[in-house]
């Protein structure tokens, strides 16, 4: 009769513990996912923008996207670059080359955090992935004062 109870249990809580497992699987796997897109995008934003001329920064918004989430730029080569946010997409065009940094953006703000230096820039980015039935996990991640070498 004993064995009988544990069985029963174990078969009324083993299902509740697979669904769990499995949530904290796909939540894990989210965060992953979204820290390593943001760091990557993140250092990919930083090192470019360290090569442009300050006098040459721009900070605006595309057309229907959030404000300050474009930043246009001329390098140190004078190559045009512009980072900015196209719903969930964010894309770095260099020259005539435009690649996909992330495709789980959330939002991008680009600042000059003192008025009186153009030459240092703020980035803040938040990124968002889907986790399980419907919910997502989402990361903020900043770059405090970009300086911008040239």
């Amino acid at each position: 009769m004993l064995v009988v109870a544990i069985i029963v249990i174990m078969v009324g809580i083993g299902p509740r513990i697979m669904i769990q497992f499995q949530r904290f699987l796909k939540l894990t796997d989210a965060r992953d996912a979204i820290q390593k897109d943001a760091r990557t995008s993140l250092d990919t934003i930083n090192r470019t923008l360290r090569q442009g001329k300050s006098s040459s920064i721009v900070i605006d918004q595309a057309s229907g996207q959030p404000p300050y989430s474009r930043v246009t730029f001329t390098t140190i080569s004078d190559i045009s670059v512009t980072v900015y946010q196209q719903n969930k997409y964010l894309y770095m065009t260099r020259g005539n080359t435009t690649s996909v940094l992330s495709r789980d953006l959330r939002y991008i703000a680009f600042t000059f955090p003192r008025s009186d230096d153009p030459t240092i820039v703020s980035v803040s980015i938040t990124m968002e992935r889907a986790s399980y039935e419907g919910g997502t996990k989402a990361l903020e991640l900043s770059i405090e004062k970009v300086r911008v070498m040239n």
